[in-house]
């Protein structure tokens, strides 16, 4: 059985509370706009939802979205409990065989995952090898476009555009607003932005693989985590 996992986090800056900061005194002093950009730091910034579209065989056995209670769809902020659960579901990877695809994951997503876990003290089901210039058991569909060039960057959106396909972005959200938007409340609007980018990254991927059935595999969609 091959096991192709496709990712996107979305991330927070640190905790903050009413009564006062939960974070150091250096940062609490942090202009806005710098504090902002610790969600995009694994040292301080934290995950608040998973997305993942988890295929046996080209067979979707899941989708949905880890962070969120199942009752009131809002959003728990247990980053231990959503760890936990990514990592259950890579239990039994085999990095030889199976593939975690996303968009600039080698760069982003997965070391803040690692990073966060070791902070949460919640041990990785599996290591998986960081060793670039190759696409397993990662495939990251932003250094494969490139062919991993240097200093190379092309967003998601931008993919997407280029290859004639609808944009996750829009919609009154892309990931420099999801702060805000979660202070905002706006949880329902948070998910499915991350799960469009999932399902985005997960048609580029089968667009790149060249499948002898252009079309990726039909999408399950049971109940969300």
């Amino acid at each position: 059985m091959i096991s192709r996992i496709f990712v996107d986090i979305e991330t927070l800056p640190p905790e903050m509370s009413d009564g006062g900061c939960r974070v150091s005194e250096e940062i609490a002093a942090y202009p806005d706009e710098e504090f902002r950009r610790l969600a995009l730091d694994g040292d301080y910034g934290r995950v608040l939802t998973i997305g993942l579209i988890v295929e046996h065989d080209e067979q979707v056995i899941h989708r949905g979205l880890l962070g969120r209670e199942r009752q009131t769809m809002m959003f728990h902020l247990d980053e231990a409990r959503t760890l936990r659960g990514f990592w259950k579901l890579l239990t039994g990877f085999n990095a030889r065989r199976d593939l975690v695809v996303g968009h600039n994951l080698f760069d982003f997503d997965l070391p803040f995952l690692y990073k966060r876990s070791v902070i949460q003290r919640v041990r990785p089901s599996v290591e998986l090898s960081f060793a670039r210039y190759r696409s397993q058991p990662i495939f990251d569909t932003m250094h494969q476009w490139n062919k991993w060039s240097p200093r190379k960057y092309v967003s998601l959106d931008r993919l997407a555009k280029i290859l004639g396909m609808e944009s996750s972005k829009g919609q009154g959200i892309d990931g420099s607003r999801v702060y805000d938007k979660f202070c905002a409340g706006c949880h329902g609007e948070i998910a499915d932005y991350c799960m469009r980018d999932v399902e985005l990254v997960r048609a580029i991927y089968y667009r790149m693989v060249f499948p002898d059935d252009p079309q990726p595999p039909a999408l399950y969609a049971p109940t969300p985590d």
